[in-house]
């Protein structure tokens, strides 16, 4: 049985079963060959490389007119800010317990950064953040994860548009709520016949 989730999944699985069954337990996927996820791969390499105060001037020529107007105004932002970023494409795998069984949420935080007594999760987005950021799975389960890795509940969300140049900051709530809205859709999988 499937015990370990991803935002991503959790959110397939809360909108539809059966897409959640091909892609996540019959492993029936086709391969998309999408230019935006293949622009969100460079920018998360070039953001990450100059969190780290790597030089980003020869990747930066591999980039197309727009994208490079776009960096070069990103890259601005993160070289003010870059002494407070504390981690890049951290990963994290998070225990939890549900009806006695162990289940696991996983991730990767795109970069974490630390202002005052605040955790903030940076979440990059090559064009949309989230409609209604507070109501996002992402969110939910970032958020939730964090306050359990860093015990505090000093923790916000920011989404970054990196092509339309603007953001969204979620507060931490309630892990009781989080924990809630994440487990009942895990319990969806008792309606999978496997």
């Amino acid at each position: 049985m499937i015990d370990t989730f991803s935002s991503n999944s959790l959110k397939i699985l809360d909108k539809d079963i059966n897409e959640f069954k091909n892609k996540f337990i019959d492993n029936l996927t086709l391969f998309k060959n999408d230019k935006r996820a293949l622009t969100g791969q460079k920018f998360h390499s070039l953001i990450c490389a100059c969190i780290k105060g790597f030089d980003t001037e020869k990747f930066e020529k591999s980039l197309e007119k727009d994208e490079l107007r776009n960096w070069l105004n990103l890259k601005e932002k993160i070289e003010r800010k870059r002494n407070n970023f504390i981690k890049t494409e951290y990963s994290f795998l998070v225990k939890n317990i549900l009806n006695n069984k162990p289940y696991y949420l996983t991730g990767r935080f795109d970069a974490i950064y630390k202002e005052n007594d605040n955790i903030i999760i940076y979440d990059w987005k090559t064009l949309n953040i989230p409609k209604n950021p507070e109501e996002d799975l992402q969110t939910i389960v970032y958020l939730y994860c964090a306050e359990k890795i860093y015990k505090t509940k000093n923790i916000k969300m920011k989404y970054l548009s990196i092509e339309k140049q603007i953001s969204s900051e979620i507060d931490y709530k309630n892990k009781e709520l989080y924990k809630k809205r994440i487990e009942d859709i895990i319990l969806k999988l008792k309606n999978i016949e496997i």
